[in-house]
């Protein structure tokens, strides 16, 4: 008895060292989260920047139109064209006459949704315009600026700069493929987009 005592209480001492000798299993790594992609930030859209009042450049003769070689819409109204005047024309605009419907600079657009009729230039074109005459302009030799508003639209603003050189060539042959005026125009709720516009005198 004495013996199967003994031996009992060996086999516990043995089984009690071998737990205290076991070493504690390490414990399980955390996943490494992958790295998310930093999200690309959009440029930030640039600030159109119109001098209220009217202001131009005395005896500066840019008259004419300016034509976007690349058409572009905003819903059903299409860009015609941006239109200048002649000196008198701002000469008038700026001593308070506001009454025509054809202002110093205007911006033009027509609804593609009204119906297209023969124009007295023996073209087409859409009973149903839109002229966005100004709110503010400044018009130099350098620098053409323009805030105008239309109930569709909403407000539109340009900021511009002439080339010079390739205007006085378009003026001298009536018109011209090149690009002549160059800038950024807002319509409404639109994005700022880059225009650039081409030249004809008109009749």
């Amino acid at each position: 008895m004495r013996y199967r005592t003994l031996a009992l209480a060996a086999a516990v001492l043995a089984v009690t060292a071998a737990g205290c000798n076991r070493k504690p299993a390490a414990p399980a790594e955390a996943p490494v989260a992958e790295a998310q992609p930093t999200p690309a930030t959009a440029p930030a859209e640039p600030t159109l920047h119109v001098t209220e009042g009217f202001k131009h450049q005395a005896g500066l003769d840019a008259s004419g139109y300016y034509l976007s070689p690349t058409p572009f819409q905003v819903g059903n109204y299409r860009f015609a064209h941006m239109a200048i005047g002649a000196p008198s024309d701002f000469q008038t605009w700026e001593k308070g006459d506001h009454s025509s419907t054809f202002g110093p600079i205007l911006i033009q657009f027509d609804d593609l949704t009204s119906p297209v009729v023969p124009n007295e230039l023996g073209g087409e074109g859409r009973t149903v315009t839109l002229r966005v005459l100004p709110e503010a302009y400044s018009f130099d030799a350098g620098k053409l600026t323009f805030r105008g508003r239309d109930a569709k639209l909403g407000e539109v603003l340009f900021v511009g700069a002439f080339d010079q050189a390739a205007l006085a060539r378009a003026q001298a042959e009536g018109s011209s493929q090149s690009t002549v005026l160059s800038g950024d125009l807002k319509i409404g709720a639109q994005p700022v987009r880059k225009v650039t516009f081409t030249y004809w005198v008109g009749d």
